[in-house]
């Protein structure tokens, strides 16, 4: 059998390259580098579809003179604090499909001060102040659905320059709020749930004009974003970590009127700028990068797998987080403007929380995201609240 003839150009043309790789031997090489003018694409995962959307669940009414938002407990049960006229009065929980209030744990006449439950729904926090001591608190964690109390002298809050809450870390071990010294000295209070210890930190050279909103610690407690915002400026972050039982900035930068901000892992956090571009800073090398634009409120799913996120055109979409790139970016939802986004445990399911437009919503059918006109932003009605659950198909 005849081999096959290579055609004649190719021939010559390894020729020519065996001919200069031979004369070049053990001199100079000259090499020749093309480099793209376009930035390499993020191969697709080949996993097809990664978020069919099976089910939409509408939620109770968000009646906010007497209930707190949605929290999720478990993958399939949410959470949701009730009040009165002599405060807290009970944790409700809701079983999918998320329809009737199951009483779980009953709140004895608690004062109405710096409340929420963690964000695994294991514990309910509670801040108020001290009996009749002008310079401590009490920080009361209850175990649900148990009800085992644990109470801790704290020091007394700050209710004129810091927000009435507390905030949790993100796998719900520390809660952290602030407070001011009998010197006028503010700092950060972080109680450990693990340890069950209570630690101090104090925030140097502080503007005293300006108001904090919260400070969040990194799951491992090694670190802080402080949320805070000036009159007539905008408001910004502060990333910083604890040294000599103080508080020190290693990065600030300002933020979306959502005041998005999260931290990735223990070196990176995820933020929206003003102008709704989303970043990730990286304290290791002060690296910033885009990971997006124009988005709005953003969350996590508790692994970091995933996103969601809000957009000005009123959708939902979530998308897969791989280094700083967002692979199979999915509208998975078209008519809500999204204040507050939770994942499940699992990230099997979505919990969204925010402003109906003017008109009415479509319902996105399973698998496939609405695709109605929206009203112009004039015409949006900012006082209609609703909840949903978005719960995807089990492909991911």
């Amino acid at each position: 059998m005849n081999a096959k003839r290579m055609p004649w150009p190719a021939w010559i043309a390894g020729a020519v390259l065996l001919l200069l790789l031979s004369g070049c031997a053990g001199g100079l090489r000259t090499e020749t580098i093309l480099i793209p003018d376009q930035p390499e694409t993020v191969p697709d995962t080949g996993s097809g579809h990664a978020f069919d959307v099976n089910t939409i669940y509408r939620l109770p009414g968000m009646e906010e003179f007497n209930v707190s938002s949605w929290r999720w407990m478990a993958s399939d049960m949410l959470a949701r604090l009730s009040w009165g006229r002599g405060g807290w009065e009970s944790i409700d929980r809701y079983a999918s499909p998320y329809e009737k209030p199951e009483k779980l744990l009953k709140l004895e006449g608690y004062p109405l001060e710096f409340s929420d439950v963690s964000p695994n729904g294991r514990y309910f926090a509670h801040l108020a102040p001290g009996n009749g001591d002008q310079h401590h608190s009490t920080l009361t964690l209850v175990s649900i659905p148990e009800g085992v109390k644990t109470e801790v002298n704290s020091p007394y809050l700050l209710p004129r320059s810091a927000a009435r809450e507390l905030t949790w870390s993100s796998n719900s071990r520390f809660v952290s709020s602030f407070y001011m010294d009998e010197q006028g000295g503010i700092g950060i209070a972080v109680y450990d749930a693990e340890l069950g210890e209570l630690i101090t930190y104090m925030m140097p050279d502080q503007n005293k004009s300006s108001l904090l909103h919260s400070v969040k610690l990194s799951a491992e407690g090694d670190g802080a974003i402080v949320v805070r915002s000036e009159p007539g400026k905008l408001t910004s972050f502060v990333l910083g970590l604890w040294k000599d039982g103080r508080f020190v900035s290693e990065y600030e930068h300002s933020l979306h009127e959502n005041g998005g901000v999260e931290w990735l892992d223990p070196n990176r956090v995820v933020f929206a700028g003003t102008d709704g571009t989303l970043f990730v800073y990286d304290r290791r090398n002060g690296d910033l990068s885009v990971l997006m634009d124009q988005s709005g409120a953003f969350a996590l799913s508790a692994d970091r797998q995933y996103i969601a996120y809000s957009t000005d055109e009123a959708t939902i979409d979530v998308a897969k987080l791989q280094g700083n790139n967002l692979l199979n970016k999915t509208t998975v939802y078209h008519g809500l403007i999204a204040d507050e986004l939770a994942w499940s445990p699992d990230k099997s399911a979505l919990l969204v929380q925010g402003r109906k437009p003017y008109e009415a919503p479509s319902v996105v059918a399973p698998a496939v995201a609405a695709e109605e006109p929206l009203p112009a932003p004039s015409q949006r009605d900012l006082f209609g609240q609703q909840a949903i659950i978005i719960a995807f198909k089990s492909n991911k």
